[in-house]
């Protein structure tokens, strides 16, 4: 609602984007919220953004090998990445930090603030939704709901970073197997949002947020919120999907120096070569 009264289209591409930002900016209003506090894991909301723009400016297959490490992680496609990053962040007028500053902000604090109009955007996974102050409303078409829109790509392909929670099984087994295929199932999807529907007191064909994205294309989409259905929109109509990279990564780097260079790069305190050296020199 509050696109279509400033006069605001929803960007389909990564120029889009930026004009978009340019424009609020212009309007006097702030394009984004940001926060990459995290207690011991802070920087990890800018790895997220990293992995986002390297899948859509250098594709699935250079995705893969950076993960990999078939790839130096300080390789100059990197730098530039990270550049683009910290260009937008650093645009005068186009951040809001609750906390002052994006590397004190946490990365929760942002739900509040963007309800309350002090930002127009917020890139974050889809569990943010249990993030925004209780009440409010989303993707439902009413006044002041928060919406959702695809974070755009750079071609012509729709490329969307995942992650997830994995099963896995410890015996080889027929029944064992047999429980993994009925998780991975419709039916295991849609026997999950019914429960957690009778668990929030609704009824059982009413869509509720449940913070469950079934990978499964065949789940019925009208057992969850307005909001997951259309998570489940862009995840389904990928032309690519790609895991968290970080995730992937030795914890090292995935869960320490890619998180902790990247704060430094953000506060300053280093420059962006100097970070991604740092990480190419730790990976074990």
């Amino acid at each position: 609602a509050r696109f279509a009264a400033a006069g605001y289209t929803v960007p389909e591409t990564w120029d889009d984007l930026l004009a978009l930002s340019d424009t609020m900016i212009a309007d006097g209003n702030t394009p984004w919220c940001v926060g990459i506090e995290s207690g011991g894991a802070t920087g990890w909301t800018f790895t997220d953004w990293v992995e986002d723009l390297t899948l859509r400016f250098e594709g699935p297959e250079y995705y893969d090998q950076w993960v990999g490490h078939t790839i130096p992680f300080n390789n100059p496609k990197m730098a530039t990445i990270w550049q683009t990053v910290l260009d937008l962040w650093n645009t005068p007028g186009a951040v809001f930090a609750n906390s002052g500053s994006i590397a004190a902000t946490s990365f929760g604090d942002n739900g509040q603030p963007l309800v309350d109009g002090k930002c127009f955007m917020h890139r974050q996974a889809s569990f943010y939704s249990a993030f925004l102050p209780e009440g409010t409303p989303a993707a439902d078409g009413s006044e002041g709901a928060v919406d959702v829109f695809y974070f755009p790509a750079v071609g012509d392909d729709k490329p969307v970073l995942g992650a997830g929670t994995l099963v896995s099984a410890f015996r080889d087994a027929p029944e064992v197997w047999a429980v993994m295929e009925y998780f991975a199932s419709a039916d295991y999807a849609d026997a999950r949002q019914r429960f957690q529907a009778l668990g929030k007191g609704a009824a059982v064909t009413e869509g509720v947020l449940s913070g469950f994205l079934s990978p499964n294309v065949n789940a019925d989409l009208s057992l969850y919120a307005p909001l997951e259905q259309s998570f489940l929109d862009i995840l389904n109509t990928a032309d690519v999907v790609r895991f968290d990279g970080s995730d992937l990564m030795p914890s090292e780097v995935g869960a320490g120096t890619f998180w902790t260079e990247g704060t430094s790069a953000v506060n300053g305190d280093k420059t962006i070569q100097e970070a991604l050296d740092a990480i190419e020199a730790s990976w074990p």
